[in-house]
């Protein structure tokens, strides 16, 4: 297993390195890894890591939960 170390990215929120996610093998049995982390928004445009993204997911919840509280006041 070898990961193309010019693949890394920084993650947006703490600006530590995104580690590369193991996806298994291709047809070609070469390692295939997703270097491109998570969706930050709407905390930050970018990408970040797997620790950052459950602040991410939490935000996003927030803000579901209140439209659906807003929703239900009209």
């Amino acid at each position: 297993m070898t990961i193309d170390k010019s693949k890394l990215q920084i993650c947006c929120i703490c600006n530590k390195t995104i580690e590369p996610k193991y996806l298994g093998k291709d047809r070609e049995n070469n390692h295939v890894y997703w270097y491109e982390g998570n969706n930050a928004e709407p905390i930050h445009n970018g990408r970040c890591c797997d620790p950052c993204n459950s602040i991410v997911v939490a935000d996003r919840i927030a803000s579901i939960k209140l439209d659906i509280h807003n929703w239900e006041r009209k």
